[in-house]
């Protein structure tokens, strides 16, 4: 069973280094290309001073999120701030990344690194979140980074990358991917 998550692994990680990643539409085969897409956000986002991202989950942003549901992440290019928004504005997606984030657990944090493999922490964790950094461009916000989706925590024999349908759910009204 090892085995089989390490082949898992492999594959993320290997995928991930491609040029754009394929989303796929909801649990079936179809699957579409979202680079050259518009995502449209419909209303303001605040990040809290010296934080980089906030997160978004069933249409509404906040610090936190639950690791078992599907979320997103809009992230911005700094910390030095006391404080930045986000305005409502489209932007363009310019690159799909597939992105593979470990979990590791401590007694009392949970803190997200990139896993290519092995627990050289001792922690034991072997749990990650599989999904997409969607690199963004707007004239008028270049501060503002790329927004990261990611599915559910899981064992990587168990790993799966959110939907389409599953992104638009976290993003909820908050914002939204127009397909080309």
């Amino acid at each position: 069973m090892r085995a089989i998550g390490w082949v898992v692994l492999a594959v993320v990680v290997v995928g991930g280094c491609q040029n754009s990643a394929w989303v796929r539409l909801s649990n079936g085969r179809e699957a579409v290309q979202l680079q050259g897409a518009e995502l449209q956000l419909k209303r303001d986002l605040n990040i809290a001073a010296r934080r980089a991202r906030v997160f978004i989950q069933g249409g509404r942003p906040g610090s936190g999120f639950d690791h078992y549901a599907p979320h997103c992440a809009f992230e911005i290019d700094r910390v030095d701030h006391d404080g930045h928004r986000i305005r409502a504005d489209s932007f363009r997606i310019v690159r799909v990344q597939g992105s593979l984030q470990r979990v590791v657990s401590g007694s009392t944090v949970l803190v997200a690194d990139l896993a290519l493999g092995g627990h050289a922490d001792g922690s034991g964790s072997s749990a990650y979140h599989e999904g997409y950094h969607f690199w963004l461009a707007s004239p008028f916000q270049p501060e503002v980074r790329r927004m990261s989706c990611y599915g559910v925590y899981a064992e990587p024999y168990e790993l799966y990358p959110p939907t389409f349908e599953e992104i638009q759910g976290a993003l909820g009204g908050l914002a939204e991917i127009r397909r080309r």
